[in-house]
C-alpha cells in the first residue's frame, strides 16, 4: 500500500509520500484544476489502405474566426510516397469529399510544400514517411457538435502505383467543451500549418523574385532570381491543360520554368501560374502571369 502514489507528479518534481498525504492532495485536486482538465484526445481511428494509412485529428483553434482545426493524417510505409495538389510529370492528386459532414458549413484543406521525388526516372511532387494537411472547419451552428466525415482518394507508389481510398470520420463536440490547441492533436495541426506555404502579396512578391522571360527559348522559358534568402526548389501550377517544368539554374537562388505542354485551343495570353518556393525554413506561394508572346521574342 505504500507505493500506491510513489509515481505521480506534479510540475517536474516528482512526489513520494506515505497513501494518507496523497490521498488528501488527490481530493484536492478537482479545486484546484477543475477548468484545465485533459479531454479524451479527438482522433479517428485509421483506416488502413495501400501502404498507408488514414485518420482525422483535430483540436480547438485559437483563432475566434475559425474555431476548430483539423487534420488529414497519412502514413506511408518506408520508401512509399503519395502526390501533391499538382503530381509533376506524372501520378495523381489526392481528392477530399466532405460530403457525408453534418453541422459543416466550410472545409479548406492545405497543403504542406512538396518534395521533388525522381521516380522511375520521372520527377514528382508529394510526400514520403509521412504527411498531414491541414484543415479549417467552420460549423454551421457554433452551439451544436459537428461530425466531419472524409472520403479520400488518394495514391500511393511503391516501385508501382496503387489507388488507394479511406473513408474516416470524427464526432467533435461543441469548440469550447473541446481539447486545448496545445494537445498533442493541436501541436501536430500547428507543425502542418507551419510547412504550409504562405501566401505573398504582390508587394512581397515583387521584393522577393525577378521572373524574366528567356529571348528566343522556344518552347517559352523564364528564368527566376530570387532576393533575400535562400530556395531550396520552385513548383509551377497553372489551369488545366497546362504544365511548367521547373529546374534550378546553374547559380544559386536561380531557377528555370519551361512551358512543357499547353492546351490545344491555347491562344498567344499570358497564363496565370502559382508558384511554390522552399526554404531551408519555410514555403512561400505567389501568385504571376506568364507572357508566352514575350518569352518567344
Amino acid at each position: 500500500m505504500q507505493n500506491c502514489f510513489q509515481h505521480v507528479e506534479f510540475g517536474r518534481a516528482r512526489r513520494r509520500g506515505s497513501c494518507r498525504g496523497a490521498l488528501a492532495l488527490l481530493v484536492a485536486l478537482p479545486a484546484v484544476f477543475a477548468g484545465t482538465a485533459r479531454t479524451e484526445p479527438l482522433v479517428s481511428a485509421w483506416s488502413e489502405g495501400a501502404k498507408s494509412s488514414v485518420r482525422l485529428i483535430a483540436a480547438r483553434s485559437r483563432s475566434g474566426s475559425v474555431p476548430w482545426w483539423a487534420g488529414v493524417e497519412i502514413r506511408l510505409i518506408p520508401g512509399a510516397l503519395t502526390y501533391w495538389r499538382t503530381p509533376g510529370g506524372a501520378g495523381v492528386a489526392p481528392v477530399f469529399d466532405f460530403e457525408g459532414s453534418e453541422n459543416v458549413a466550410k472545409v479548406e484543406v492545405d497543403f504542406p510544400a512538396p518534395t521533388r521525388i525522381e521516380e522511375e526516372g520521372t520527377e514528382v511532387y508529394g510526400y514520403r514517411g509521412e504527411v498531414t494537411f491541414p484543415l479549417r472547419l467552420v460549423p454551421r451552428e457554433p452551439a451544436r457538435p459537428m461530425r466531419l466525415a472524409l472520403a479520400l482518394s488518394y495514391a500511393v507508389c511503391d516501385r508501382i502505383c496503387l489507388p488507394a481510398k479511406a473513408t474516416v470520420s470524427l464526432d467533435l463536440p461543441v469548440a469550447e467543451t473541446a481539447a486545448a490547441p496545445d494537445d498533442a492533436e493541436g501541436v501536430a495541426i500547428t507543425r502542418a500549418e507551419a510547412s504550409v506555404p504562405r501566401r505573398l502579396s504582390k508587394l512581397e512578391r515583387d521584393a522577393m523574385v525577378a521572373i524574366t522571360p528567356v529571348a528566343g527559348a522556344k518552347p517559352p522559358t523564364w528564368r527566376v532570381v530570387v532576393h533575400g534568402e535562400p530556395a531550396h526548389d520552385l513548383f509551377a501550377e497553372a489551369g488545366d491543360g497546362w504544365y511548367f517544368e521547373t529546374k534550378q539554374a546553374e547559380e544559386p537562388g536561380a531557377f528555370v520554368i519551361v512551358q512543357a505542354e499547353k492546351p490545344t485551343n491555347s491562344g498567344d495570353e499570358a497564363v496565370p501560374v502559382t508558384l511554390t518556393l522552399t526554404g531551408p525554413q519555410r514555403a512561400y506561394e505567389l501568385g504571376t502571369m506568364l507572357d508566352r508572346t514575350t518569352a518567344e521574342r
